[in-house]
Order: C-alpha cells, then sequence, then structure tokens
C-alpha cells in the first residue's frame, strides 16, 4: 500500500513540473488555441527615410529679362543629408504559439498601441557633401541643352583618342568637327546670363528592408546574398524633370536567417526569442557608400531560446515580444503604417542667395569648356604637323 501511494506522489510530482514547462511552435492557420496557448510575434524595424531633394530649374536672365531656359530640363539631386529612423513593429512573417506554463501580458508588447507611440529610434544623418560628383553634375550642366550636352561629350572624347588619328585627313576632319562643336557652346554674357533657381522637397517614405516587394517609387533586387532596395519616386515629379541621384538601401537576405530551433520539430521547450543583430545595412547614394554610424535591424538577429523562468528572473531582460493579432483586428498598426508610407513636404528654401553663385559658376564653366575645346583644337593642328 505504502508502495502504491509512493508510486502516485511521484507520478503527480513529476505532473507537476512538466506542466510548468513551457513550449514554442510555429503557429499555422489550422491551429486551434488552447486557454493555457499565447500567440506572439517577434520584433522587426521598418526604416523611415527623409529625403530632401533639390529641384535645379534652368532659367536665363536674356537682355535684361527672367525666363524659363526651355532648352534644357529640371534636374533633381540629393544634397542635404538623409534622415533615417527605427521602427520597431511587429514581425507578422513567423507567428509563434507558446504552450504550458504562462506569461504574464506584461512581457507582450501591443502592436496597435506599440505603432500610434511612434517608437521611432533616429539612427543616422547620413552625410552626402563628401559624395564625389562627376562632370555629369556640374552646375553648366543644369542649363546645357541635349545638343549642348553631347557636342562637349564628343570633344573630351576625341581629346582621350587623339592618337587614333593617322591622317592629314582624319585631323582635317576633326578640326572642322571641333570647330562645329564649338559654335554649339553657349556663350555666355552680360546679355545672356543662365542661372539655376532652386527649390526643395521632402520626401518621406517608410520600408521593410527585409520585403523583396516594393511599392511605386522603390524596387527591391536580389543580389549576391543582399536585397537592394533603390528609392526613385520619379512618380512625384512633374513631366520634363530628371532624376540625377537614387539611394539604395543593402540589407542582408532575410531568407538566409531561418529557425533552426523548429525546423522538422513540432515545438521546442522554452520561449523563442530574437537576440540583437550583429548585421549592418548600408546606404548608398548613386552606388557610393555614404559615412554614417552602424545600422542594425532587429530582423536580423540570432533565433534563441529562452526558459520561462528565465525570462521572468531576468529583470533587465532586452527580449521583445508582440502579442499577436488577428490580421483583420490589427488593421490600425498596417494603416498607421501606410499612411505615412509615401509623403511629400514643400520646404522653405530661399533660392535668391543662391542665384548669384549659381551663374558665377556657370559662367566660369562654361570658359574652361571653351578652354578645353581651344586646346584640343591646338592639339589637332600640332597632331596634323606630325602626320
Amino acid at each position: 500500500m505504502k508502495n502504491t501511494l509512493l508510486y502516485f506522489v511521484l507520478i503527480l510530482i513529476l505532473f507537476t513540473s512538466c506542466s510548468q514547462k513551457s513550449y514554442t511552435a510555429l503557429y499555422r492557420e489550422d491551429t486551434r488555441l488552447a486557454q493555457n496557448e499565447i500567440k506572439y510575434n517577434l520584433p522587426k524595424n521598418l526604416l523611415k527615410l527623409e529625403i530632401v531633394y533639390t529641384l535645379n530649374e534652368p532659367r536665363v536672365f536674356k537682355n535684361g529679362k527672367d525666363q524659363a531656359l526651355t532648352s534644357s530640363t529640371t534636374k533633381i539631386t540629393i544634397e542635404d543629408p538623409l534622415k533615417i529612423s527605427k521602427l520597431l513593429v511587429a514581425d507578422r512573417s513567423k507567428t509563434f504559439v507558446l504552450k504550458g506554463a504562462q506569461v504574464a501580458e506584461d512581457y507582450f508588447l501591443n502592436p496597435d498601441e506599440y505603432a500610434d507611440t511612434a517608437n521611432t529610434e533616429t539612427v543616422s544623418d547620413v552625410c552626402v557633401q563628401n559624395i564625389s560628383r562627376t562632370e555629369a553634375v556640374l552646375k553648366s550642366s543644369f542649363t546645357d541643352s541635349s545638343k549642348e550636352a553631347q557636342a562637349y561629350r564628343s570633344v573630351i572624347e576625341i581629346l582621350d583618342n587623339l592618337s587614333r588619328i593617322k591622317t592629314k585627313v582624319d585631323a582635317d576632319y576633326t578640326l572642322d568637327l571641333v570647330s562645329m562643336y564649338k559654335s554649339k557652346i553657349t556663350t555666355v554674357n552680360e546679355d545672356f546670363k543662365p542661372y539655376i533657381r532652386k527649390s526643395k522637397i521632402k520626401y518621406t517614405v517608410i520600408i521593410d528592408p527585409s520585403a523583396s516587394e516594393s511599392p511605386t517609387g522603390q524596387w527591391a533586387v536580389l543580389s549576391n546574398g543582399n536585397i537592394q532596395h533603390t528609392i526613385y519616386p520619379k512618380h512625384i515629379f512633374k513631366e520634363n524633370t530628371e532624376l540625377i541621384d537614387t539611394v539604395t538601401i543593402v540589407t542582408p537576405n532575410i531568407e538566409n536567417y531561418r529557425l533552426a530551433h523548429l525546423e522538422d520539430k513540432d515545438a521546442v521547450e522554452g520561449l523563442v526569442y530574437r537576440s540583437p543583430s550583429s548585421e549592418n545595412f548600408s546606404v548608398k547614394l548613386n552606388n557610393q557608400l555614404l559615412d554614417g554610424d552602424a545600422l542594425q535591424l532587429s530582423q536580423f538577429g540570432t533565433m534563441k531560446v529562452i526558459t520561462v523562468d528565465e525570462l521572468i528572473s531576468d529583470a533587465d531582460s532586452d527580449i521583445l515580444l508582440f502579442k499577436s493579432k488577428d490580421t483583420h483586428k490589427a488593421t490600425g498598426q498596417s494603416e498607421t503604417i501606410a499612411s505615412l508610407n509615401d509623403t511629400v513636404e514643400l520646404l522653405d528654401f530661399d533660392s535668391n542667395e543662391t542665384i548669384e553663385a549659381s551663374q558665377i559658376a556657370i559662367k566660369n564653366e562654361y570658359e574652361e569648356k571653351l578652354k578645353k575645346i581651344d586646346l584640343l583644337i591646338n592639339k589637332l593642328k600640332a597632331r596634323k604637323k606630325e602626320l
């Protein structure tokens, strides 16, 4: 009798011990939750980009009259620092079910309320001032007609290939061609003073850096294990404009971050969470890497498992978990994010301060172009004598 009683006591202790354990499984659409089961999501970051675009409108003082320079288009550039912020939201790409030992609701963040508090961390003001510029974006190129631009490109090409001229006939032909190109270059004087009128707009967009699909004004491509998100909002500008600068965010491909703990398993003992990420993402302007702080995203952290007891006992834990909500009940968050997804704001900017400076820069650049053409003509004459 005593042995039988001892046996049942041991079974009871074992059962009680097991009931205090927790298990995590991946949630599936056909999963029915028991009373002691909780659905939750891990955190991820969205990126909020604030990009100030400068519109360089070509104009001219012609015989003292200010007018549009219709032979050229408005060029759009990025001249101000980019502001990048991280938004922390629930990662709904995978939902987990915690079974067994209960965790107080205080440990789970409400995805709607958390989005409403605008949990935004400004992680970097990325400087673009140190980006090297080519002749394609000289001030004078903003006022060049297409014929002027093509003529000067041809001059530079000939200058770089003088050794290919092998006969006097070729030299004479090239001299005539360069003289024709010179005639296409605008003469800047007191009666014809081209300049640039600047205006600025701020474009704000929120992207999911781990998504390979993109809305209007963006595109995402997979390359060498990374996702490249290119921001190119041509749709926000008027016709007859040319967007010179593009921003690209390069992040690891999240498909490479699989949950090994739950692969080929129904459940694992403990609670699944993400540790801080050690992976950085980078920002480029026209394929040139921009200077900025180390930029990391929650969704690229390592998946780990912790017991409920360890979670509760660690008062300084930085583990974040989101309470999972049915999709039709969670529209608040998605609408909040969507409302910020693509906005345009006209900024106050005194263009008068830049008019005189642009006139001087354009005049100097035109003079340098003419000097380079005259240099080519002299070299062609010298080359002809050599032949």
